[in-house]
């Protein structure tokens, strides 16, 4: 029965607080849902460092970045934010979205769990939150054509573009109200999971669970994870079945093996075992993408401090997915390989961070082969 899974549901997390002992974290539960950011329109001061008073702090922790992007960014256990928002662990969203359903129990006491549902959609994906969710994925769409059309032709030949770029106008983010929008993954309106999904009859669609719009308030994190799922709708082992030859893909992975980001059994194996070539593809794809969203705002960043919060944020959540079953699977890299040798290492980032030193010497893939800026 709906009801009782949902409730049961709402006691074993909120009792699964007691077992969190670190501070930094007990301080995520503190605020109730009357502090939930509609949106991610709020410039919010930093937290890692302090404000203009401190601008000698800022060329360290870049520097720090620049060497050790995963340990400096994944190591601090308070929020940081950047001038878009924050990015909250995942347990604060589903908490979140779960004590909300709770409260609504408590307030309509003889409502049918369609009704309830109902409401719980509606205080979750306002129409302010759904606006930005939608202005970002045609954002996004716009830069991922755009990033296909400008490959050299020997890399990506006139027609394999026009399928790939088919591919992605496709797509289609599906967002509730109504809640039967999402009937087969009732769940999804208190998670945290953003994916991609195909059906037989060829409609593509990205879902965003309800708890991710609740803990996830930066732009910059909104761009990498959704342009990460709908690059799924191009990877190689989602258009593998379709007889398409993509050099530049190809390239792009033997590269992945030459950086040791994959390994020679997973490279023979390709997409035959697992979606591992896909992961990677996305979380490239997404790094590409995001970078685009930092350089836009470039202009409109007040100081070093701005800027490093928002690089870190972009993938701050691939932090708090270390040692989660996900992250463990056979079909999904490590977060430190997603974050440090796919998205930290994107010369871009290193540009945008301002890492001369570490520019020089490195290599990065692309669709044509390993490149070197030296």
């Amino acid at each position: 029965m709906h009801l009782p899974k949902y409730t049961a549901r709402v006691s074993i997390v909120l009792a699964s607080l007691a077992l969190i002992s670190n501070v930094g974290y007990q301080q995520f539960f503190k605020s109730d849902l009357q502090g939930i950011d509609e949106g991610n329109s709020r410039a919010i001061t930093g937290v890692v460092i302090d404000s203009e008073k401190n601008k000698e702090n800022y060329e360290p922790v870049a520097s720090l970045l620049c060497e050790h992007f995963y340990q400096t960014a994944c190591a601090p256990k308070e929020i940081i934010h950047d001038p878009t928002g924050s990015v909250q662990p995942d347990i604060k969203g589903e908490v979140e979205a779960l004590r909300l359903y709770e409260t609504i129990l408590h307030e309509h006491p003889d409502w049918s769990n369609e009704q309830i549902d109902e409401e719980l959609v509606h205080r979750i994906y306002t129409p302010k939150r759904k606006l930005m969710l939608l202005e970002t994925y045609g954002w996004i769409k716009k830069r991922m054509v755009h990033l296909i059309e400008t490959q050299p032709n020997q890399v990506i030949s006139k027609d394999t573009k026009k399928v790939l770029i088919a591919r992605i106008n496709n797509i289609v983010l599906e967002l509730p109200p109504p809640v039967s929008l999402y009937a087969n993954e009732p769940d999804l309106f208190t998670k945290n999971d953003v994916y991609y999904e195909g059906f037989p009859d060829g409609k593509t669609v990205i879902r965003v669970g309800g708890a991710y719009l609740l803990s996830a308030k930066s732009w910059f994190n909104r761009v990498f994870t959704i342009a990460h799922e709908m690059s799924h709708a191009i990877d190689p082992c989602e258009i593998s079945g379709q007889a398409i030859l993509v050099l530049g893909y190809e390239k792009l992975v033997n590269c992945f093996y030459e950086e040791k980001v994959l390994s020679l059994t997973q490279l023979k194996e390709g997409c035959t075992k697992s979606n591992f070539i896909g992961e990677l593809f996305s979380d490239w794809m997404a790094t590409q993408i995001t970078v685009q969203a930092l350089q836009m705002y470039l202009p409109k960043f007040k100081n070093q401090q701005e800027i490093t919060n928002s690089v870190v944020n972009s993938v701050k959540d691939l932090c708090y997915q270390e040692g989660s079953q996900l992250s463990n699977s056979d079909s999904h890299p490590e977060p430190r390989t997603r974050i440090e040798k796919i998205f930290s290492k994107n010369t871009e980032v290193q540009k945008i961070l301002g890492c001369k030193k570490k520019i020089e010497k490195m290599d990065y893939c692309t669709f044509e082969g390993k490149t070197n800026e030296r």
